[in-house]
């Protein structure tokens, strides 16, 4: 089970979320920077709990029975899953070649960080929904973990070990501006913003082929 939690985290960390990361400096410089920051985080965080527990306890259960029926089905999944990572990161490698990406969060999405705390609870959720939909690693962790049929607590801690290691960069982001003197601040989060743009691609990448090409070896070997 210790193994299980490990894995989870691993995954979790792998989930490199840049809009997320970028939106933290936003809401920083804003009135009430810790309470908007955790707002927008507590958000993601229950739409990760949701949408994991989803697909784990039902999407899983369902997956379980037609692989039970159609042996195989899990392979087709992971080596599709594969194919799409790799792909993802051969598009991102040949779009940092022709352009440097922005690292800014979309319009849309720096408007709704000016929301009330319910529309940044909403606006945390929403983005993490989105991702989470079209994110392979996160829906085949997750229809794993159900295939394994954990009792309810144990569930609920596995889905939770992923969701904050999903979320554990924004939270670095957060905590570094607060241990930071006052007078330092800006030049912190001046900072994130020159990593991001230094390595988040490189990253994003890197994880998309790494975790891509398991998939595809896990599916192949069994």
């Amino acid at each position: 089970m210790f193994g299980l939690f490990c894995l989870l985290a691993l995954l979790g960390l792998s989930a490199i979320d840049p809009v997320g990361i970028a939106a933290m400096p936003i809401l920083l410089l804003q009135n009430h920077p810790y309470k908007r920051s955790l707002t927008f985080l507590a958000g993601s965080f229950t739409a990760l709990m949701v949408m994991g527990l989803l697909f784990a306890k039902g999407i899983g259960l369902l997956v379980l029975h037609f692989d039970t029926a159609h042996t195989g089905l899990i392979k087709v999944v992971e080596a599709t899953a594969g194919v799409v990572l790799v792909g993802i990161a051969a598009t991102l490698l040949w779009r940092t070649k022709r352009k440097k990406p922005s690292i800014d969060p979309p319009a849309a999405i720096k408007k709704r960080l000016r929301l009330g705390y319910a529309g940044l609870f909403a606006t945390g959720a929403l983005l993490v929904l989105l991702q989470s939909l079209v994110d392979v690693v996160f829906i085949i962790a997750m229809i794993r973990v159900g295939k394994l049929q954990l009792n309810s607590n144990t569930l609920v801690a596995a889905v939770a070990t992923y969701a904050i290691a999903a979320l554990v960069l924004q939270f670095a982001v957060v905590a570094a501006y607060w241990i930071t003197p006052a007078t330092y601040r800006t030049k912190t989060l001046q900072n994130v913003r020159l990593l991001l743009a230094k390595y988040a691609n490189q990253a994003l990448i890197g994880v998309s082929l790494l975790i891509g090409c398991t998939l595809l070896g896990m599916a192949i070997l069994g």
